[in-house]
């Protein structure tokens, strides 16, 4: 049989196993890149299908079921648009435990033999399987950040566009969302009252929605300052890429505080992760003043930054959990701020008084019972790395 009837055998029993899987493998426009020294097997960046035909030769009917059902997944996953400033080739191998370990608990053919599986990574995101690698073995996840051929040997991801293309990236996301909605009518329709239970679960959290907390806490960032633009500074986070941007200058001092809640054990990842974000932030002259309070019961330790200064947070403390004495302490203290963030497990009885500027609650440790979260006051988003 040669490559192309096998790609066919394939994409047809995918069909008749599969039609999740196989309505998706159909949007994608498959091209021969068997001469690109990228592709040592197959890869996509959301829009097409590249492939190399001694791989796909080399392997059985059901090792290419897994490996389209595998291309599809990375898609599914809005891989392509998810790596951000990651090194390409971990994030590849990170991306691949985020889905084999999937397409096994759905009997999805059979994985070949050099792909990577890891039970302790099914159900985590690329991004916090990203981070464990990371921490594990620096020195291996160090050699893994060098360009190379596909890590996982069951098919690469590529970016699908400019990671800082964020229109871009949003019009990739809502074309492939689009596909999954679809793929998903045409299953339950086709297997009605059969879908394996697998299969149900995959679709269910492919489908539900999904909030990025960075987007919702730049956009309460944004709301809490009074700016305009000026070309007199231009915005320093762009002109690496060429781009040349008027900034944002202030028309009075915008002063921000941030809350540590240190009481329980907090993640260093997320802890870089959310002053990652808050940097961006101050980088651009969205903030001029950072005031930054590390509390669990009581306020232990005060923090000031302004505008140049990197923020670098230092837990300090470890005791119970009480909010009162915080938020005190910024009525006392703060009165001109515009706004407070809060980063906290949120296991708390005792919320205090509500602050006369409004309050955004970045809550960890808590995906599985986060929708059920109704502090007396404030919004709530849900930090994961």
């Amino acid at each position: 049989m040669n490559t192309d009837d096998k790609i066919l055998a394939a994409k047809t029993a995918l069909m008749w196993d599969h039609p999740f899987f196989s309505v998706l493998l159909v949007q994608l426009k498959m091209i021969d890149a068997t001469d690109d020294p990228r592709i040592n097997t197959m890869a996509t960046d959301g829009r097409h299908l590249y492939y190399d035909r001694k791989f796909v030769d080399g392997l059985k009917k059901d090792e290419l079921v897994f490996v389209l059902a595998h291309e599809v997944m990375h898609n599914a996953m809005l891989h392509s648009i998810r790596r951000q400033e990651r090194h390409h080739m971990l994030f590849n191998i990170a991306c691949d435990y985020a889905i084999n370990g999937e397409l096994k608990a759905c009997n999805v053919g059979t994985m070949p033999k050099a792909g990577l599986i890891d039970d302790r990574f099914t159900g985590l995101g690329a991004e916090e399987i990203y981070r464990i690698l990371l921490e594990e073995n620096p020195a291996a996840a160090a050699a893994a950040s060098q360009p190379g051929a596909d890590p996982g040997g069951c098919g690469g991801v590529l970016d699908g566009c400019a990671q800082h293309d964020e229109a871009a990236k949003a019009e990739l996301k809502a074309e492939i969302m689009t596909q999954v909605q679809q793929a998903a009518m045409v299953a339950k329709a086709t297997q009605a009252g059969k879908l394996p239970a697998g299969i149900a679960r995959l679709i269910d959290q492919l489908l539900a929605p999904k909030v990025d907390w960075r987007a919702v806490l730049r956009r309460f960032i944004d709301e809490s300052s009074h700016r305009d633009f000026s070309w007199a500074k231009p915005n320093r986070r762009l002109i690496p890429h060429g781009i040349y941007t008027p900034s944002t200058i202030s028309d009075g001092v915008s002063h921000i505080v941030i809350a540590v809640d240190t009481s329980g054990s907090i993640d260093d990842a997320i802890l870089r992760d959310f002053a990652a974000e808050i940097n961006g932030a101050f980088g651009e002259g969205a903030v001029d003043r950072l005031s930054v309070i590390y509390a669990d019961a009581q306020v232990n330790h005060i923090e000031e930054f302004e505008t140049g200064d990197e923020l670098v947070l230092h837990p300090a403390g470890g005791g119970g959990t009480a909010f009162s004495h915080t938020f005190k302490t910024i009525a006392d203290q703060f009165p001109d701020a515009r706004a407070t963030i809060y980063l906290t497990d949120m296991h708390v009885c005792d919320f205090g008084e509500e602050p006369p500027m409004p309050t955004l609650w970045g809550v960890y440790g808590r995906t599985k019972d986060f929708g059920s979260l109704t502090p007396p006051f404030g919004e709530c988003i849900n930090i994961s790395v």
